[in-house]
């Protein structure tokens, strides 16, 4: 087994266990922490794979707030490590960068839970959060459209997923803008869902390759999926958003 491969197995074998006994005797005793409480939940980025998450990187977070981190200092290691991802997608290592992607989601974890765990509610912070999120993505989407560049199908699924992800994020900040933040809440597919598919799928993808020889197929079915996931989100948030808002203005509420 080669190395590439080998240090994927050791890793993904090792979360895999822990999820295991996790979800087996620490999950079902544990209560909801306010962060899974806080945010929207779907089949994808479900109850217990938040407090998976939060239980790994839980001592790890104590760590930082030890070492006096700035929430802002995460958000720019969040985007680097976006960047990295972007150029491992980019020559085809998908198991490193995916774990590249898990390592710039779970700094857009911390940021977060820093600045609450410290009381730091500056909207500027809010603001170069929200702004990076958008520009790692695009280092990421970037990545995956370079290597399959030649792929004309592929090409335009990963456009199209991308064209839809922005279409999710930003309209729902223009509900919030125009004071109908409960309307942009509609559909299961947002950032956190597609940070999750694209980790799962890229970094097990040389693993299925080396042992069943079907790591190509485990690819593309992640691109497919999240490019549905975004697409079917961005159409009906974006329409029920449109039709909540004039919805109001017959009954002269907006």
């Amino acid at each position: 087994m080669p190395f590439s491969v080998l240090w994927l197995f050791v890793v993904n074998g090792c979360m895999l266990l822990i999820f295991a006994v996790f979800a087996l005797f620490i999950y079902p005793k544990r209560e909801l922490s306010d962060e899974t409480k806080r945010r929207p939940r779907s089949f994808v980025s479900n109850a217990i794979f938040r407090e998976y998450w939060y239980f790994v990187i839980g001592p790890f977070k104590k760590k930082l707030v030890d070492w006096n981190v700035s929430p802002n200092a995460l958000t720019y290691w969040g985007l680097a490590l976006s960047f990295v991802a972007g150029y491992f997608f980019s020559i085809g290592d998908f198991g490193v960068g995916g774990w590249f992607v898990i390592l710039a989601a779970t700094c857009d974890i911390y940021d977060g839970q820093l600045a609450r765990l410290r009381e730091i509610k500056l909207k500027s912070g809010a603001f170069l959060d929200s702004t990076l999120d958008r520009v790692g993505e695009v280092a990421i989407f970037y990545g995956l459209t370079r290597y399959f560049r030649n792929d004309d199908p592929l090409f335009i699924v990963i456009f199209m997923g991308f064209a839809a992800s922005q279409v999710v994020s930003y309209s729902r900040s223009r509900a919030e803008g125009l004071g109908f933040p409960e309307l942009g809440q509609r559909g299961f597919f947002q950032r956190a869902e597609r940070m999750i598919v694209l980790s799962v799928t890229m970094s097990m993808a040389p693993l299925f390759e080396y042992f069943w020889g079907w790591g190509d197929d485990l690819v593309k079915f992640g691109i497919y999926f999240m490019c549905l996931g975004s697409t079917w989100t961005a159409v009906s948030r974006s329409t029920g958003i449109f039709r909540g808002i004039r919805r109001l203005e017959k009954s002269g509420k907006a």
